[in-house]
């Protein structure tokens, strides 16, 4: 992953809330994207600024989309979260981590095969909108073509141990993981284990055992999330669109920096979720610049 610019010695450009710096650069984007929490949402609320600044957008006509490694929750039930926050968000104007799994079928040719599922995917499932057919029964893994790591509600000792189990057996089939978040938030002060956490414990055990298998990861910061958003907002606009004119607002600078900055975007902090002036001042990743909030 190549490092973004500008390097860690050189100051970076600093607004109070991005509108302002909308307002100083009113042809500088032909699209928009958002990360969601920390950056539309922090615990439950819509942050400061958020609400005004989705008018703005449609107002301007500038296309916008949020992206997120909520693989758990469709578009659907996404935008219901969001529109019970009082953010104006429809299901389409939302890119999941989960949303790459139409792109892992065409480019493995997969389309239509059987996939056994760890846990949620969505309602309704991301995986069977992206044609594959899909299981949840042990007793089906070994007519499956791999495995996609989904989040919680299941048990995760018979079902991790069984998956191991097929890939050595198997080991030519595909581990894909939409989110390759390590954890996330519980909303109650702690955290709990996401799916990335989940596949890198059946990649180290298939390892120690001498099967590597290396996961397929579809979320930020990895390049299929962002190609699949880029597709829709040139859908959106009607026309190709230079990622150059593209800006990505996040608030995690190891997911939504790093992988927006390689994929070609520019990138914009806000301060209202992970990242603090602290971590901002010892990083060696650097967005272009940074907000307080929105």
């Amino acid at each position: 992953m190549k490092t973004p610019s500008p390097s860690p010695s050189v100051e970076l450009e600093t607004y109070g809330r991005f509108s302002a710096w909308l307002d100083a650069h009113p042809h500088d984007l032909d699209a928009l994207i958002l990360d969601v929490h920390g950056v539309l949402l922090l615990a439950k609320e819509a942050t400061p600024g958020s609400r005004e600044l989705l008018a703005r957008l449609r107002t301007d006509g500038l296309p916008f989309l949020l992206l997120t490694n909520d693989g758990d929750h469709s578009p659907d039930e996404k935008a219901a979260t969001l529109q019970a926050c009082g953010l104006e968000i429809q299901a389409m104007e939302i890119v999941s981590c989960a949303h790459g799994l139409g792109t892992i079928a065409k480019e493995h040719e997969c389309g239509g095969a059987l996939f056994y599922v760890m846990g949620n995917l969505g309602t309704p499932c991301y995986a069977e909108a992206a044609g594959f057919r899909t299981t949840r029964d042990q007793a089906d893994l070994p007519r499956c073509r791999g495995v996609i790591v989904g989040e919680d509600n299941y048990d995760w000792e018979p079902v991790i141990n069984a998956v191991v189990n097929f890939f050595i057996a198997h080991p030519e089939a595909l581990l894909i993981t939409p989110n390759p978040d390590e954890y996330y938030p519980d909303g109650r002060g702690g955290i709990r284990l996401a799916a990335g956490s989940v596949a890198r414990l059946i990649q180290r055990a298939l390892a120690t055992y001498g099967r590597p298998k290396a996961p397929l990861f579809l979320g930020k910061p990895h390049g299929p999330i962002f190609l699949t958003a880029h597709r829709c907002l040139e859908r959106l606009a009607g026309k190709a669109i230079d990622r150059k004119r593209v800006l990505m607002i996040g608030d995690n600078l190891n997911s939504d920096v790093a992988g927006a900055s390689d994929f070609g975007y520019r990138t914009a902090i806000v301060l209202t979720g992970i990242t603090t002036p602290a971590m901002l001042a010892t990083a060696e990743l650097k967005p272009d610049f940074v907000c307080s909030g929105l």
